[in-house]
């Protein structure tokens, strides 16, 4: 009796507390963790012991978790060496957005956190600094994270070590180290206007995987770097948005090509939510312009120029086989030209049409969302515009002439095939004057009596030669009067 009544005064003491709101079960305790969405495999180093004339700022993209839901929080964010104990937040510059500048490594109102406590993707510029024991050619890096809510007090001890490592590259203009393998170099973006503000990565593959060799921000960005002595001109001006700099530009550090054979092989251009708003491959790091970025070397700028692409179709009347269902590939050029009169040209690119007729290219001076005409050419062919102006998306577009007949201004195009459905250019304008017309035949009578072989217009069938086959097919056209019909 004695035990049953003692478990009851129990049970009446603990409920009074509960009730009185001296007992509360405590909430578990919310585990805290940080998420290293982008830090670049490289930045550029410091110039001499103790000092860093040639600043290059990143971009790190951060989220932290099992925050205080609806709470804006500041954040550390150093640079350390991987050597580096845990307590240490090691040096570098982080851009305060209240400040409007490079000082010191906190950044104020980071983020709020959504109503699961997390921070969602965020950024953090950083400058490597002439610090005297970091940022020196060769020496590996990682990121030193801590945070507090806005107003509050950040511990002296990180929070957060990153995982992913960082390497310096000698950019200074008296090598840092004998050793090459740490060597580095500069690209220069331009030509990206609508992307001002975004972020830009680049990486040594084509499917943007591992973490990229630099990330940065894209003119206008929201970081001022001062002008850097030992900086080329074109790069320092791009990081202090002044100069010769104009919006759409943005620099990056990287390896040069001895120590980066792929080169670059992937332009990533990134909202402020970490989400990817476009993406420019090259399989062989040579890109449109030229530009051999597996070939650069110490403290070079190369330039790489925005450009879009068009996959492209169009068959050539006398090189098609129906029998085979291919033609003879051959080098032809898309002119892009302004939507309405004078219909201008906005710009050009030539490639080679494959056995399907199929081809990639590629321009640098278009624009997306913009109207173009596609104004085909070929050495033989009537010129043939597209049926209407067509744009880019994202610096794509994709446009099919062999569909049918309505695909060209004028419906100018003739079936080659019914199986399966076919519709090619004609050709036989051997001069082109956009008219296939009896001076053609002429021209290519008189090269067929002499039986001319190569590569020459007057071979319409291309087949190296140039006789009555020929002369046939363009006798064929011009008895249609077949001519460029355009807007």
């Amino acid at each position: 009796m004695k035990t049953i009544y003692l478990k009851h005064l129990i049970i009446v003491f603990f409920t009074f507390l509960l009730l009185n709101g001296n007992l509360r079960a405590s909430s578990p305790e919310r585990l805290v963790s940080m998420i290293e969405h982008v830090i670049p495999l490289y930045i550029g180093s410091k110039t001499a012991s103790g000092t860093n004339n040639a600043r290059t700022p990143f971009a790190v993209c951060l989220e932290i978790t099992g925050l205080t839901p609806v709470t804006k929080y500041d954040v550390q964010i150093g640079i350390g060496l991987i050597t580096d104990g845990i307590t240490v937040f090691g040096a570098g510059n982080v851009w305060n957005t209240n400040r409007n500048s490079f000082s010191g490594q906190l950044d104020t109102l980071a983020f709020e956190t959504d109503s699961s406590g997390n921070s969602g993707p965020f950024w953090a510029f950083i400058q490597p600094t002439g610090n005297g024991s970091r940022f020196d050619a060769g020496q590996i890096h990682n990121l030193r994270v801590g945070y507090a809510v806005t107003g509050g007090s950040i511990s002296g001890t990180p929070a957060f070590i990153g995982t992913k490592q960082i390497t310096a590259l000698d950019i200074a203009v008296t090598s840092r180290t004998p050793s090459t393998a740490d060597d580095g170099a500069f690209i220069r973006g331009i030509q990206f206007p609508f992307e001002s503000g975004k972020l830009v990565l680049l990486y040594n593959n084509t499917g943007g995987t591992g973490n990229p060799l630099f990330s940065y921000q894209i003119r206008n960005a929201t970081a001022v770097n001062p002008l850097q002595s030992e900086l080329p001109a074109l790069i320092s001006q791009i990081y202090n948005q002044s100069g010769t700099s104009v919006v759409g530009d943005f620099a990056c550090v990287v390896p040069i090509g001895a120590n980066n054979p792929d080169g670059v092989r992937r332009i990533e251009i990134r909202n402020s939510d970490n989400t990817i708003y476009l993406s420019l491959q090259d399989s062989d790091g040579i890109w449109p312009n030229s530009a051999n970025t597996a070939n650069i070397v110490r403290r070079e700028v190369m330039t790489l120029n925005n450009f879009h692409s068009l996959s492209f179709r169009n068959i050539i009347q006398g090189f098609y086989n129906s029998q085979t269902n291919s033609m003879v590939p051959d080098t032809a050029k898309v002119i892009l030209r302004n939507n309405l009169p004078p219909y201008n040209i906005a710009d050009s690119s030539v490639s080679v049409l494959d056995q399907n007729g199929e081809a990639v290219f590629t321009f640098n001076n278009v624009f997306n969302n913009t109207l173009y005409y596609l104004d085909f050419r070929h050495r033989n062919s009537i010129e043939t515009w597209s049926a209407a102006g067509q744009s880019f998306s994202f610096n794509n577009l994709s446009y099919d002439f062999s569909d049918a007949a309505s695909q060209a201004f004028g419906s100018n195009l003739t079936e080659v095939n019914n199986s399966p459905v076919l519709f090619a250019t004609y050709n036989g304008d051997v001069n082109q004057d956009g008219i296939i017309d009896l001076t053609d035949v002429v021209e290519v009578y008189n090269n067929a009596s002499t039986f001319m072989t190569g590569y020459v217009p007057q071979d319409v069938n291309y087949d190296d030669i140039v006789d009555l086959t020929d002369i046939v097919k363009t006798f064929n056209n011009s008895v249609l009067f077949i001519t460029r019909i355009i807007p």
